[in-house]
């Protein structure tokens, strides 16, 4: 859609509008002219003095478009897992069958849990294993 406005400077200015943008603003319950107003915002086409000056103050306080000062970075909170009690309690009795168990006249040496909740290591002669414990999520329905 062609659309035809007077810019600050007092000339006239004709500019065409996707439809998209249209069909976006009927989407959003938005008159034509609030969409046009929109658009025209927007594509920098019209200023308008309240966002002007509260852009300027934002930028005189150092502050970037996510609420925080330039220059500082988001703090990332570090994941935290519940103890799963039954993941612990598997690998301890596999880790006690692997200490008692015999491969053609090999025994395991060095057997270790290195995660509590997951891995057990070993060595059986010159060979190293690890076992991996790993539960499975429940379906979705």
């Amino acid at each position: 859609m062609k659309h035809t406005f007077i810019t600050a400077e007092g000339t006239e200015k004709t500019i065409n509008i996707p439809d998209e943008v249209l069909m976006q603003g009927r989407k959003e319950r938005l008159s034509v002219k609030e969409t046009i107003e929109r658009f025209l915002s927007d594509e920098g086409y019209v200023v308008d003095p309240m966002v002007e000056e509260l852009t300027e103050k934002a930028k005189a306080n150092g502050m970037n478009t996510a609420g925080r000062a330039q220059g500082e970075k988001k703090k990332r909170k570090a994941p935290t897992r519940k103890p799963d009690y039954t993941k612990r309690a598997i690998i301890g009795i596999i880790a006690d069958v692997v200490k008692e168990m015999r491969v053609s006249d090999l025994t395991p040496h060095d057997v270790e849990v290195t995660n509590i909740e997951r891995v057990i290591s070993f060595s059986l002669g010159d060979d190293k294993y690890e076992l991996t414990l790993s539960k499975k999520r429940k379906p979705k329905k």
